[in-house]
């Protein structure tokens, strides 16, 4: 009789782990089909698709605008079709994390309360400056990466004391930094481990 329930507990911790399996298997395709179908989008408003039809109250809104407020015009999109790309990227495969895409150097780490005078304006200015294609935060706020564009071939000198730069500041604040070459971008699986490191790693 024990041989009978032992049997039927194994069987039902098989089911539990086939399922879990199925579900998660199921998640993965779901969020892929949603990746295709929001790239697809960039790549047509990247082409130069009809633009949609505003609300009449907008338009109103716009045509009561003086002439002289018009020096300004609303871009198209907040990132360009290849920061937009890793922006949705990064989402679909950290869905349990937060993504900010243009952050500044200075909104991700901090200088020490023990650098004063012109070397802390100066280094507070740079870091103002400096922009990160993409900062990782946990469900806390709580940076876990930042993600810079890198490219394989040579570089401008200007460029590479740029990602030095950027690199240094966060290898001291303790943040990890993602080089990601605009060209090959990673697939979507592949993007926990580019924040984390390989399981069992560090």
């Amino acid at each position: 009789m024990w041989y009978v329930i032992g049997l039927i507990w194994i069987a039902l911790i098989a089911a539990i782990i086939w399922q879990y399996r199925s579900r998660r298997a199921q998640r993965e395709i779901v969020r892929a089909q949603q990746l295709d179908a929001l790239l697809t989008d960039i790549k047509s408003l990247g082409a130069g698709a009809a633009p949609a039809l505003e609300p009449a109250t907008a338009v109103s809104a716009r045509a009561a605008v003086a002439p002289a407020a018009r020096e300004y015009t609303r871009k198209a999109r907040l990132l360009g079709q290849p920061g937009a790309f890793l922006y949705f990227l990064f989402r679909t495969g950290l869905p349990d994390h937060e993504i900010f895409a243009n952050v500044p150097l200075a909104d991700a780490v901090e200088i020490d309360g023990s650098l004063q005078g012109y070397d802390r304006e100066q280094k507070a200015r740079r870091l103002t400056e400096l922009k990160l294609e993409l900062v990782v935060c946990n469900r806390q706020l709580e940076v876990v990466a930042a993600v810079v564009f890198t490219r394989n071939e040579p570089q401008e000198p200007a460029a590479l004391q740029r990602v030095a730069f950027i690199g240094e500041c966060l290898r001291t604040a303790g943040v990890r930094l993602v080089r990601i070459d605009r060209r090959a971008l990673p697939h979507h699986r592949q993007v926990r481990e580019l924040v984390y490191g390989p399981p069992g790693g560090e």
